[in-house]
């Protein structure tokens, strides 16, 4: 709503209010003639000022308009950063920015869709790579951008499996900007310090009797922090569960090749996702992901499973990398970096195609993206940074860019929107939900089989939707 319509908007709210409140006293027939009277006219001319104020109100010659879902402060401040790369390459171009609040997009998805689908798309907007994208390149929303592609070098600066989440029957649809890595233990260094604890976990055995160590410690609510109120979180607990298995494996699960419920390293995700629920908070289905966050910070938990967009979290907190706090890889999946990566499209027939492009010049320049990037808490999605690039980061997001080049594999998040079609990602969550309330604290051998059952399903169910062959070594 526009200012001016809020401001008439909250006019005629207290002349009804008023008029209503002398109709009842009067009780008179004339006074609702008066009352209908002095309304229609307020309506109607708060009807004609709002339209010709809408038609005569200042528009800027030369617009960029785009939509992202950043909305919180270090969100805020890293696509304001963005932005102005852009507007010191194109001074001309005024920016409008309409940002839509909902953690990974799920309020945002709700607000595109409509405006694309009505021919009013902006001139780029936000997704995550990946399947999230298939919708609007099946339905010829998106244009290919194989010539901005060559133009900009980026083929040879973007990963092999980055490129293939933008890549769509041979035609790039969209520019990354970024990479959050999913895989990412976070702990609290002051707690397994005082535990005799060290850090170097990289065996699931060696995880959970660290748990079995801390749960000794009662001044603790939980080893394990989960905030699942967005059943998101567990899934993606779970998500980290499954590439632990293998690279083959997680290869297999999400180009739609595990059917069979009985499947061996399945059931031991499954059964290990189980486990891990037990050294959680009784009140994990309460919170938020950034609240189970803050209980690692308060000292109330010891580890905690979540991207690394709680990396702000931290920072926000005034906590120090390396003194209150530490990561390491997902048990058994040290050599390995997950991907979800944010990126934006040019849509089809947008009213200012030359903006939207170089937006996008932008968006994957190693400019733009050291400056959106260490303010956002991810990484460039390039591997061509230098020393002084990196310098421009944090102590984590140093290490994240280490592991990044040193990793021998990588994979497309599920969860986050990219490694399985949405046919099969709309049954996720409510099946690890299901698994999460009746196996907690509990025999889980019969929740483990109906959950294997049920995502084994889902997979058949939506087979004809698998067209993307993931390479992921």
């Amino acid at each position: 709503m526009l200012p001016y319509e809020r401001k008439v908007l909250k006019g005629l709210q207290g002349l009804n209010s008023y008029l209503g409140d002398y109709k009842l006293k009067k009780n008179s027939g004339a006074m609702k003639t008066v009352y209908v009277l002095l309304l229609a006219i307020i309506i109607t001319g708060a009807t004609v000022g709002v339209g010709v104020w809408y038609f005569t109100r200042p528009i800027p010659a030369n617009v960029l308009e785009i939509y992202h879902w950043w909305t919180s402060g270090g969100e805020s401040a890293a696509i304001n950063a963005l932005v102005n790369v852009f507007q010191s390459k194109y001074p001309n171009v005024s920016v409008i920015q309409s940002p839509v609040a909902g953690g990974a997009g799920y309020v945002f998805k709700s607000v595109i869709k409509p405006l694309v689908l009505a021919g009013e798309a902006p001139d780029a907007f936000q997704l995550h790579a990946g399947y999230e994208m298939k919708p609007y390149v099946d339905g010829g929303y998106l244009d290919p951008i194989n010539d901005l592609w060559s133009s900009e070098g980026f083929e040879s600066v973007f990963p092999a499996v980055v490129k293939d989440m933008v890549n769509f029957s041979g035609n790039y649809y969209a520019v990354p900007v970024n990479i959050h890595r999913p895989n990412v233990v976070w702990y609290n260094k002051h707690i397994l310090d005082a535990n005799g604890i060290s850090a170097s976990i990289t065996t699931w055995g060696d995880f959970f009797a660290a748990c079995d160590i801390l749960k000794q410690n009662t001044t603790l609510t939980s080893p394990i922090s989960l905030g699942d109120q967005g059943p998101w979180a567990a899934t993606h607990v779970l998500e980290q569960l499954m590439v632990s298995e293998g690279i083959d494996f997680y290869q297999d699960f999400i180009n739609g090749k595990i059917t069979v419920a009985t499947n061996s390293q399945l059931n031991d995700a499954l059964t290990k996702f189980a486990k891990y629920l037990n050294y959680t908070n009784d009140n994990h289905g309460t919170l938020t992901w950034d609240q189970a966050t803050a209980m690692l910070i308060s000292g109330k938990s010891a580890f905690n499973i979540m991207g690394d967009w709680a990396n702000g979290e931290f920072l926000k907190a005034g906590a120090v990398y390396g003194v209150d706090y530490g990561t390491f890889p997902v048990p058994g999946t040290s050599n390995i970096y997950g991907l979800v990566v944010d990126c934006f499209e040019h849509p089809k027939g947008v009213k200012h195609p030359d903006n939207s492009l170089n937006w996008l010049k932008v968006v994957g320049s190693k400019d733009g993206q050291n400056a959106f990037n260490p303010l956002k808490g991810s990484i460039s999605a390039r591997t061509d940074l230098t020393d002084s690039d990196k310098a421009l980061y944090g102590p984590y997001q140093k290490a994240a860019i280490a592991d990044f080049k040193a990793a021998t594999y990588m994979y497309p998040s599920t969860v986050h929107g990219s490694g399985m079609p949405e046919s099969f990602t709309a049954k996720l969550d409510n099946i690890i939900s299901a698994l999460v309330d009746s196996s907690r604290n509990k025999d889980s051998t019969a929740a483990v089989s109906a959950a294997a059952a049920s995502l084994t399903g889902a997979v058949t169910a939506a087979s004809s939707d698998f067209v993307k062959v993931w390479k992921l070594h």
